[in-house]
């Protein structure tokens, strides 16, 4: 999971430098994976929009899409719940099995040094 993760971090990271031009040359990527991805969101894809783009734009989508395939098998599932229950649950009360800790006064505060 977080090696699928970090190869989708790190191709999302070098085709930004490889798309902006820094290496090698620039790539408008709004002109072929925008469309795309706006055709896949809509349950239409458009084939042609995506195999125009540059092998690294191609790679880093396929690496986000095997990790969205992943996602329920893994922790990363737990990004979508939220703890509401933990906002209204009791407080945890630690109590003493033990004899003697009845019989002892009740303290306040903390122990000094030495006791």
């Amino acid at each position: 999971m977080y090696v699928v993760l970090v190869a989708a971090i790190v191709a999302g990271l070098a085709t930004t430098l490889l798309g902006a031009g820094v290496i090698g040359d620039e790539h408008n990527y709004r002109a072929t994976v925008s469309p795309w991805f706006r055709s896949v969101f809509t349950l239409q894809p458009d084939i042609d929009a995506m195999a125009a783009a540059p092998p690294s734009f191609q790679l880093h989508t396929l690496i986000g899409m095997l990790l969205f395939a992943i996602w329920p098998f893994t922790r990363l599932v737990h990004a979508f719940t939220a703890p509401i229950g933990y906002l209204f649950r009791p407080y945890i009360v630690y109590r003493s099995r033990s004899v003697g800790a009845r019989s002892r006064p009740p303290r306040h505060g903390w122990d000094g040094p030495g006791s």
